[in-house]
């Protein structure tokens, strides 16, 4: 009987707490739809991953058969080859400079295969002793595209060569070899960030360029992705704050003094606008002290996308507080606008292996201008650089501001429930 009635007890607590939380209906959407959009956001960036090609340039300076035979089978591996200036191809050929000057300006790619002259005469490791391979030209800021194109090369190579062996030999297979499972010599180059040696059937010379900027780019340009993110979580525990200062009617007790919901909401943005750039900055001279960032040689660009940044980021804050009536409506809210945000706009997943809908899709976020705002200082670009930006984060945050505003000054003009 004891048994029983504890259940009926808890039972008792637990339908009552149900009832209270399917009342608001507002929280109940907020409870059911942030997995749906969080799936619906990852499935189209990693389907688009998978599914569509990934783009290379490739400068052939052999024209042999055997260079051929490495752009098809490239081909085959779902890779897109540009050969020509601004994918046309009624303009010239890409050349070596041509491709870099790309890289760094266009974002067409990110990435050039060079295929140098002789490369037939010993096209891997296995076949002739003069193997020179291939090179493999990247954005030094963007070092993650070059190492998913170096095993992509290892991969046609490794599908030529069994195509060749089996071919020879009668054989005939649906299942497309990696480089791992085909024979191979050790390689004196890694690929970038590694310079361990590794088993390789076709040597890949990594040669980063980038604009002088700050040393070790492809090592710091973590700052790019995580800032935005850090900053968007505490203004979300900012908002947090202020929401809680209304349900207890602080707020409203301070409006019995000659001020206007314009001027506490500004200085509840002021007070988190200070703590967000502290904690990043905290967040910088820790990156300086242990991984060797140089702050110091972009220190005003960075202060200025930091600012407007985190200006951004408190503003929407401000707007969630305002929106929502409830800690649990804000917390729901608050996470599914981070998380997406994140996502889509690179604080999570590189863009470039986004589709482009999903890449121009992150321009709407605070982390896609953010972003693309801190790699601009990485490569050395100054205020140029950081102008667009830093113009479009402050857009955005006197909107959201002058939003969250009129929104409080209506809530705080209505009479207190019950």
């Amino acid at each position: 009987m004891q048994i029983m009635r504890s259940f009926r007890i808890i039972w008792l607590l637990s339908s009552t707490q149900l009832r209270v939380l399917l009342r608001g209906r507002a929280t109940v959407v907020f409870m059911l739809v942030p997995g749906i959009i969080l799936y619906t956001i990852f499935t189209s960036i990693f389907s688009g991953a998978a599914g569509r090609p990934f783009r290379v340039a490739v400068i052939d300076l052999d024209h042999s058969n055997e260079s051929a035979k490495l752009v098809q089978m490239l081909r085959a591996n779902n890779v897109t080859v540009i050969t020509n200036e601004g994918e046309d191809a009624n303009r010239p050929l890409l050349t070596v400079e041509s491709a870099r000057e790309a890289i760094l300006h266009e974002g067409l790619f990110r990435v050039a295969l060079v295929i140098p002259e002789g490369y037939s005469k010993s096209p891997n490791m296995l076949v002739g002793t003069d193997h020179y391979g291939v090179d493999v030209i990247y954005d030094d800021a963007q070092q993650m595209e070059a190492e998913i194109v170096t095993g992509m090369v290892q991969m046609a190579a490794g599908r030529a060569l069994f195509d060749q062996f089996g071919s020879s030999m009668g054989i005939q297979s649906d299942r497309e070899p990696d480089a791992t499972s085909m024979p191979a010599a050790s390689a004196a180059e890694g690929t970038p960030g590694d310079r361990k040696p590794r088993k390789q059937l076709i040597r890949v010379n990594p040669i980063g360029v980038i604009k002088s900027g700050m040393p070790n780019a492809a090592k710091n340009s973590f700052l790019a992705a995580i800032v935005p993110m850090f900053i968007l979580f505490g203004a979300a525990g900012a908002a947090r704050g202020m929401l809680e200062s209304l349900r207890r009617g602080e707020i409203r007790r301070l409006l019995a003094a000659p001020l206007r919901p314009f001027h506490i909401l500004s200085g509840q943005l002021l007070t988190c606008l200070i703590v967000s750039i502290v904690q990043c900055y905290a967040m910088y001279l820790y990156a300086w002290l242990v991984f060797r960032v140089a702050i110091w040689d972009v220190t005003a660009g960075l202060f200025v996308m930091t600012l407007a940044t985190c200006f951004a980021a408190t503003a929407l804050g401000m707007l969630m507080a305002s929106i929502c009536r409830t800690g649990e409506q804000l917390d729901a809210l608050g996470s599914i606008a981070i998380l997406a945000m994140s996502a889509i706009g690179g604080s999570m997943v590189p863009r470039f292996v986004m589709p482009p809908f999903m890449q121009q899709l992150g321009l709407l976020t605070i982390n896609g201008w953010a972003y693309d705002g801190i790699m601009a200082l990485i490569r050395g670009e100054g205020f140029s650089g950081i102008a667009l930006p830093v113009g479009v984060l402050t857009v955005a945050s006197c909107v959201a501001l002058g939003v969250a505003s009129a929104i409080l000054t209506q809530r705080l003009t209505q009479k207190p429930a019950g």
